[in-house]
């Protein structure tokens, strides 16, 4: 509770609930994020850590270093794409997005140009 308040003073004891009230809700709403952040964190150091173990660890075995993971590229090499409208690449074209292409290209090359008279 800060020092002077803007209720009067018969209100002090339901504005301390309120406060607690919403300090709880802010605990409920930032807590499992950060113990989630802190779990990653600590599951990096222990993998990390296990790397440099002698004879059983991944330097002894031949395995590459542990990486943190990347938002840019996938595990396989190929970058990833954001956007808002959807998968924009699903490795394999559909029959439905390959007519619509020829649909487009096929009224796209039967207009002709607004510039050209046609009255030939």
């Amino acid at each position: 509770m800060s020092w002077t308040s803007i209720l009067p003073a018969q209100l002090t004891v339901v504005e301390t609930w309120l406060i607690r009230f919403f300090l709880l809700l802010g605990m409920l709403t930032i807590g499992p994020w950060a113990l989630l952040i802190i779990y990653d964190l600590l599951l990096w150091i222990c993998r990390s850590f296990y790397y440099i173990i002698p004879y059983i660890g991944g330097r002894a075995r031949g395995k590459k270093r542990p990486r943190a993971p990347s938002l840019s590229e996938r595990p396989s090499g190929r970058a990833r794409t954001f956007s808002l409208g959807g998968t924009q690449f699903s490795g394999t074209e559909s029959s439905e997005t390959v007519g619509l292409k020829e649909r487009i290209l096929d009224t796209t090359l039967k207009q002709p140009p607004a510039d050209v008279d046609q009255r030939d």
